[in-house]
């Protein structure tokens, strides 16, 4: 094979991939359509090289080398691919082209495209990055992108946005700080470096007390938009707490952070427990459904163990994929509403019972309910859980329940009768849904499949020392 010519770096690749792409899609977004087909196309294919790249085969095409897996370097900084982060762009590139395809149907507003792939870009630079102040400063800039995407022209989501964007520039001002005080740089403040690293990761998480900000990305924000943030964030600042735990092991070593975020995480999904059995709003529902389900991973990652951070990667998959769903239904309901509250749902199941459907199984999942995919992660955990640590699983298993009581109290207020003017062709409506249904279990199980993320992160927390097995 010729590989004379010009070749790029995987990292610049993905980052100019991912730019040029946010440039076509704001310069085409009047056609909203074309914008979402051209994001969702991207990251698909990106994805897709993405996944080649992690398991170091370099791109070719017409007999010639154009992509390899070598480090960038410019002024002196490097960017380079390696296992873990490769399977982090991976992920976050398949799961983000299929909220795009899920948003094409209904608008997400304006900037959802071109500054969602603004923000993939930033992101790539972000994960790829070697220096650790790097890492902190591309995710910042990917914060305030997202802004834009959080508000999306929705008076009631600006304010949101504005505090998201607030709460995590102070997490990242602390966690910029922690290099001034990591050990080798000035004697005797290894205990202050934990200390911020601990609050400035919590807030990038929005654990409690900061779990608001999750709440609201879910419940003020259109459908599509709490599944690309969720794919996105989350596991690059996950990635980036375990990149510096391995440069800097002493940071974790006491078991601080672990502790800390197992307490944070149980409160976190207590508080979405008691919450979301009162919810009188679908959207406010998912919102807290998924604060349960994100405390949970919290409490898996607090165990400070390999298995229980797998598990967390795990959750993280099926997250996405619940919301996903989640939100698939929510836009239904919303087209066919104009309100999200549960008293204006009546006769719903009749008119849109693939969307209610496709709703109920993403709140279903996302409360960990049996023979849903949300089950696949919880459960493991909870049976951990029972064994040493019984109070806080009951809290999970019960807050869970109450996710399904919330679920079911909805369900419930859709039962009224459907309006003359529809046709309630219920057989019609069950065969799309059972289609819909296994499609989208296929895109579970073979794009969104935890196993080979799952491998990976193993082989990257096994270079962490100071980590049970």
């Amino acid at each position: 094979m010729n590989a004379a010519g010009p070749m790029l770096p995987g990292p610049l690749f993905f980052f100019l991939a991912a730019a040029l792409t946010a440039v076509a899609c704001y310069v085409v977004q009047r056609w909203t359509a074309l914008a979402g087909l051209l994001a969702a196309v991207s990251c698909l294919v990106l994805g897709w090289l993405s996944l080649r790249l992690a398991g170091r085969e370099s791109l070719s095409l017409f007999g010639r080398v154009w992509v390899y897996d070598g480090p960038f370097v410019l002024l002196g900084r490097e960017w380079a691919f390696t296992a873990s982060n490769a399977a982090v762009l991976t992920f976050m590139l398949f799961a983000c082209g299929l909220s795009f395809l899920a948003a094409l149907p209904a608008s997400q507003g304006s900037a959802y495209y071109p500054f969602g792939m603004g923000v993939i870009a930033t992101l790539v630079l972000s994960a790829t990055a070697e220096q650790y102040t790097l890492s902190i400063l591309f995710l910042w800039l990917a914060v305030i992108l997202a802004v834009f995407i959080l508000a999306g022209g929705r008076p009631r989501a600006t304010t949101g946005a504005v505090r998201f964007l607030a709460l995590a520039s102070v997490g990242i001002m602390l966690l910029l700080t922690v290099a001034g005080y990591l050990p080798g740089t000035q004697p005797g403040t290894l205990h202050t470096a934990r200390i911020l690293t601990v609050l400035g990761f919590g807030m990038l998480l929005m654990l409690a007390p900061f779990h608001g900000q999750l709440v609201g990305i879910v419940a003020r924000t259109a459908p599509m938009v709490p599944a690309f943030m969720l794919a996105t964030f989350p596991p690059v600042v996950f990635l980036i707490l375990l990149s510096l735990g391995r440069a800097s092991p002493a940071l974790l070593e006491d078991q601080l952070l672990f502790s800390v975020y197992r307490l944070l995480g149980t409160a976190t999904v207590a508080i979405g427990g008691i919450a979301a059995a009162g919810q009188r709003r679908w959207g406010y529902l998912v919102g807290y459904a998924a604060l349960v389900d994100w405390g949970a991973g919290m409490i898996a990652l607090g165990q400070g163990t390999a298995q229980g951070m797998a598990w967390a990667a795990q959750m993280l998959v099926w997250r996405a994929f619940s919301l996903l769903l989640a939100g698939t239904g929510l836009t239904i309901v919303m087209r066919a509403t104009k309100d999200d509250s549960l008293r204006a749902c009546s006769g719903l199941l009749h008119r849109r019972l693939p969307g209610m459907l496709a709703l109920t199984g993403g709140l279903l999942s996302l409360a960990g309910f049996p023979l849903t995919p949300g089950f696949v992660g919880r459960w493991p955990l909870i049976n951990e859980l029972l064994r040493g640590q019984p109070v806080t699983a009951w809290v999970v298993i019960l807050s869970g329940v109450s996710v399904t009581l919330g679920t079911l109290v909805g369900l419930k207020s859709c039962l009224g009768p459907a309006p003359k003017q529809v046709r309630g062709d219920r057989f019609a409506a069950l065969v799309g849904m059972v289609a819909g249904a296994l499609a989208l279990w296929l895109v579970g199980a073979f794009v969104l499949h935890p196993m080979p993320w799952i491998e990976m992160a193993e082989r990257m927390l096994g270079t962490l020392s100071f980590l049970p097995m």
